[in-house]
Parts: C-alpha cells; structure tokens; sequence
C-alpha cells in the first residue's frame, strides 16, 4: 500500500478528527484521491463517518462507485449503492452517477450487462457518455453477435439528440462487418473533424478497421493520409497485413516506422513482426528484430522472448531458440516451456521434446492444455506410444488439464500409427467430451492405413454425419465410399468441399539456404 501524500493525509486526519465540520466538497475530493491506491477506505469513510451526520451528494456517490473493488462483495455493495441512489432520490436527477453506476456494472472481471442495459433503459436523461460506456462494453464482451444491438444504439443516441463522437466512433469501428459499413463510418469521421493531425485513435482504428474486413489497401491509403502517425498506427498496418497473410508487406511496413516517420517500434511492433519473419522462414530477419530488442532493451521481456523462441524454433534454427531460452536474464513461463517443446517436435526431435516437458514439470511449472498438445504432438511423430499415453494420464489426473479434442485426437493418431486401431477406437468410445472431426478424421487414417474396413465405415460415417473437417479428411471420406461404389455419398462429399468454406489448399514447399 503507497503511503498517501501529504494534502491528502491531512485531509483525511481533518475528517477523522471532525467529520461534521468538513465541508462536502472536501470529502468527495478525499473519496475520489482514496479511491485509486486504498480502495477500502472510502466505503468506511462514507458509511462511518459521513453517513450518520449528513446527507451526501451525487458526487460523494460517484466517487464511490470507482473505489469498489471487483469480486462478489463488490456486487452486492453496487446494489446497495443502487438502491441508496434511488432512496434518496439522487439517480434519476444526476446523469453522472447513472453513468458512474452503469460502468460500475459493466466492470470486468464479472460484468452484469443485464442489470447494466435495464439501468440504461431507466435513466431518465441520458448523455453521450452513457452512450460510449454502453457501445463499448456491448461489443467488447461478445464481438460479432452485438454488432446489430451497437448499431442500434448508435441510432437511438442519434434520436436523442447526441452526435456521435470520437469515442463513439471508435467504439464502433470493431463492429463494422463490411467495407461497405466502414466506409460509411470513415466519411462520418472525415466530415466531423475526428481525423486530424492529432487523432491517432481514431485513424488507427480505420486502419485496424479495414484489415479486419480485407481491405488492407484501404488501410495503407489511410495511413499513408495521416498527417502524423504513431507507433500504434504502425503497429495496427503490421498486424493488418499479418491477417490478411500479406507477410512481406508486414515487414516492409514495419521497416518504413523508422526509416519514414523515425518510429522506433514497441515491444507488441516487434511481437508482431517476428510472426511475419517465421511465416516468411527468414532468419535473417529474426536476428535483425532479436538485435534490435537487444540494443534498444527490450529483450528482457517474456512475451517477445517467447515470440523469438517460436520465430526461431518454427523456423529450424532451434540452436538459437534454446540460446534464448537458456538466457537467465528473463523468467521464464509456460508459454515460454510450450515454445520450445513444440520446436522440438515438429522437427521430428520426440525424444528431446518429452525431456523438456520432464525438465519443465521438475522446475514446478505447471502444464496446461497448449503444452499437452504440444508434447503429445511431438510423441505422435517419434512413435513414442507409451510415453504418450502415460504423459497424458499424468496431464489429465496428476495435473488436472481438462482434455481437449485436439488432444484426444492425438492419442488416437498416436495409437493409429503404431497398429493399435481398436485400442484407438477404445479410447474415442471412452472420451468424457464429444469426439469432433479431428477425432474422427485420425481414426479415419488410421483404419485406411492398416485397412481395418470396419472402423472405416464407423469413422465415415461419424464425419459425414458432423459434415465438416479438414479437407483431406473428406477427401479420405469420399474415396472409402467410392471403394465401396456409394457413388451418391461420393457426391454429397464432393459438393461439400466444392461449395461450402472447406476447399483444399494447394500444397506448396519451401528452402531456405540461411538457416543457421
């Protein structure tokens, strides 16, 4: 706990010395300077020293309602505090405490927007404040599905007489699903004034705004337009051009932040960047991001340390990944030990991936569902069958890691590509979750692999009946029903794939000369 400064020591001395003879005003200040660093002194004050010998204001509310601290106790003092407003009359006559109310509720990490919307519905005057708060915990909270209560709101704010605003504005930029909508949203902002030399916010959002919806030439256009640009208008090009697997103009991009504008990038710029460089495969630009950290004192960072672990580990130079992991200078975490155990397993290395786990659980990290995946992946391809499985026993009873479909499907390839066939269907029968089209999708290999024709049919059957998984899968599909001349589920199959979102990737290869 910080100590408080000395203004407000002595305020606080003044009140617990003489509460009645402390104006009003002062109080609320003292609330509002308590709220941040000793959020549970307000509460005591307001209920022990203000409370009996006074009647408080709006503003003594409102700052209360910002030193609640979040949990089931903070729940139920919101209520209270709810009813308290109400009782005396305070609410309905003062729009800043609904709002402060109306953010208390729509808090992270237990957010009640139910009782967050009913008390928006009541208020009896509302502002654009009670607006943004509203928009932006809507989308924030469930993306996709709120899109059309946003827009709504957006239009009742504009019945109400308020123009939307720059928040407002960006607020809504996550909603737009087209280009079409964006578009729209961008004119309003031109003509309102909100992009300008210094609203990077806004700007940065259109940028982010355009490669979301697949228009990354939108966004260049509109960041090459801003008067000035920051390391978050950067950033936002890079992770554009990522999404929309445009690598090399990530890269080009991120070199322009500093050779243009004179930007030096942040740790989240570099973080981005290095998943362009492993896409890419090019090592050389790993080193150039990993010595840049270095120089410019990034490097002790966890998240790019483990972001240069995967860059280098997925790009076959894993001497340098394990050089980075090896380094004592940062701490290490899970995702950090998840990094290195998936390197080594995807390049074949079981052996030494399942030591790394072994070395991991010894340090008294625990393992999560990322780091099963990972360790059970690299014994599926070492043909490690027993380690496997009692590696997945232990995960599951020794460390309580609730097993995913992915992982299920691995011990049924794991038991699939050793010949176990019927064990693998033993083990798909005896799953507590549902088995998904990975799952069945590997018992479909397997059993065409060791022409076990059988479990063929039940694993065709199973996927045709779930109608999705990867293409190949269906492919696998469509020709066991043409082996056996169901040439009208060879049909159904073929349609799938054609029409729907599964079409095949077409298969490509990759050298690269300067790994090492």
């Amino acid at each position: 706990m910080r100590p408080l400064p000395a203004a407000v020591a002595s305020r606080l001395a003044a009140v617990l010395a003489d509460p009645a003879g402390v104006p009003l005003p002062v109080f609320n200040s003292l609330l509002s300077a308590l709220a941040a660093s000793h959020a549970h002194l307000p509460l005591h004050l307001f209920r022990r020293r203000l409370l009996p010998r006074r009647r408080p204001d709006a503003f003594t509310l409102s700052a209360l309602t910002s030193s609640l601290p979040s949990g089931t106790t903070a729940a139920a003092a919101a209520d209270a505090l709810h009813a308290f407003s109400l009782r005396i009359g305070l609410l309905h006559a003062d729009p800043v405490l609904a709002n402060s109310l109306l953010r208390l509720y729509l808090r992270p990490p237990t957010p009640r927007p139910g009782l967050a919307r009913r008390l928006f519905d009541e208020m009896p005057a509302r502002t654009a404040s009670s607006y943004n708060t509203l928009i932006t915990r809507l989308h924030s909270r469930s993306p996709g599905a709120a899109d059309e209560g946003v827009w709504g709101l957006v239009r009742q704010m504009a019945e109400d007489g308020y123009a939307p605003d720059r928040y407002t504005v960006s607020a809504v930029l996550p909603a737009c699903a087209s280009a079409r909508s964006g578009r729209e949203l961008h004119c309003y902002a031109v003509r309102a004034g909100m992009c300008g030399a210094d609203d990077f916010h806004v700007s940065s959002g259109l940028v982010s705004m355009y490669c979301r919806v697949g228009r990354p030439d939108l966004a260049r256009a509109v960041l090459e337009g801003m008067e000035r640009r920051n390391v978050v208008s950067w950033t936002a090009m890079v992770g554009g051009y990522m999404e929309n697997g445009m690598f090399e103009g990530a890269v080009d991009v991120f070199r322009s932040m500093w050779l243009i504008d004179g930007i030096l990038p942040n740790t989240v710029a570099l973080i981005s960047v290095l998943s362009a460089v492993e896409a890419l495969s090019a090592i050389p630009g790993g080193k150039q991001v990993h010595g840049f950290a270095v120089r410019m004192a990034m490097y002790g960072e966890v998240s790019l340390s483990n972001a240069l672990i995967d860059t280098y580990a997925k790009c076959g130079a894993l001497h340098y990944a394990r050089r980075v992991f090896d380094d004592t200078s940062w701490c290490k975490d899970v995702i950090s030990w998840g990094a290195m155990i998936l390197g080594y397993g995807i390049h074949g290395m079981g052996v030494e991936a399942v030591a790394f786990f072994d070395q991991m659980l010894a340090s008294g990290v625990k393992p999560d569902s990322i780091v099963g995946l990972a360790v059970l992946s690299a014994c599926c391809r070492a043909g490690l069958v027993l380690k496997g499985l009692n590696i997945y026993n232990s995960i599951v009873k020794d460390h309580g890691v609730q097993p995913t479909e992915e992982m299920c499907a691995c011990i049924v390839d794991l038991l699939g590509r050793s010949g176990h066939v019927d064990h693998a269907l033993d083990f798909v029968k005896s799953m507590s979750l549902e088995p998904g089209p990975s799952v069945w999708g590997a018992l479909l290999d397997a059993s065409i692999t060791h022409s076990n024709k059988e479990i063929q049919d039940l694993a065709s059957k199973s996927l045709l009946r779930l109608g999705e998984g990867k293409p190949s899968d269906l492919v696998a599909v469509s020709n066991v029903n043409a082996s056996s001349e169901r040439w009208n589920l060879v049909e159904r199959v073929r349609s799938t794939i054609n029409q729907g979102p599964l079409k095949k990737k077409t298969g490509r290869s990759w050298v690269n000369s300067n790994i090492g």
